[in-house]
């Protein structure tokens, strides 16, 4: 057996004409690091995972009908574009699910902010859709 070394990025394996695509382009998010910004301790804790993976990890769920972050966590582990749409790189370390689910059960400030931010972000690309 002969392996063979490539040089490759998710850049170079994500499809030009993906939908995910289309939606990075579409839908500014930057407003989100804004909207949460006061709800994160720069002196304290563990790194925080970047409020706009949260809701894009959250979103992909609602887009791909994927019904719990233990899913969600799976199927971005193993699918390029997903990855490439949240910003990671082929190796980086997928948000743990049980970081999501924790969050959304255990912190009522983050469990309204992100639901509010979600319904606008469900909104936007709605409107995107039919635009």
């Amino acid at each position: 057996m002969q392996l063979k070394f490539h040089t490759v990025t998710i850049e170079d394996l994500m499809p030009q004409d993906h939908f995910l695509r289309r939606l990075e382009a579409a839908l500014d998010l930057s407003f989100v690091r804004v909207e949460t910004a006061h709800l994160y301790s720069r002196r304290y804790g563990r790194p925080p995972i970047d409020p706009v993976v949260l809701v894009k990890y959250l979103l992909v769920g609602f887009l791909y009908g994927i019904p719990s972050e233990r899913q969600i966590e799976q199927r971005i582990q193993t699918d390029v574009a997903l990855r490439w749409y949240l910003g990671l790189d082929l190796f980086d370390r997928v948000p743990d699910h049980s970081t999501i689910s924790q969050l959304r059960r255990r912190k009522p400030s983050f469990r309204k902010i992100f639901r509010r931010l979600f319904e606008e972000v469900v909104g936007a690309v709605r409107r995107q859709g039919s635009g």
